[in-house]
């Protein structure tokens, strides 16, 4: 499931309350929705590190091909 609006916002309910339980109670949901939220808002974070490492490495990948191709 894609990152949205409404996990960014259980984040911060979070954050702000100081627990998962003080943060369902609240936004008025069920304290494992918020848990189920978090968990797949960290799972997506984690997507988002592993493809920021896959461009990082192919970038200095093709930067250092490009070395190679110019004339010595």
């Amino acid at each position: 499931m894609p990152m949205d609006l409404r996990k960014l916002e259980l984040f911060v309910a979070v954050v702000d309350s100081g627990g998962f339980t003080a943060a369902a109670e609240a936004v008025h949901v069920a304290q494992p929705s918020v848990s189920q939220a978090i968990r797949e808002l960290e799972r997506e974070v984690q997507e988002l590190r592993r493809a920021n490492e896959i461009l990082r490495k192919a970038s200095a990948y093709f930067a250092v091909a490009e070395l190679d191709r110019r004339p010595k």
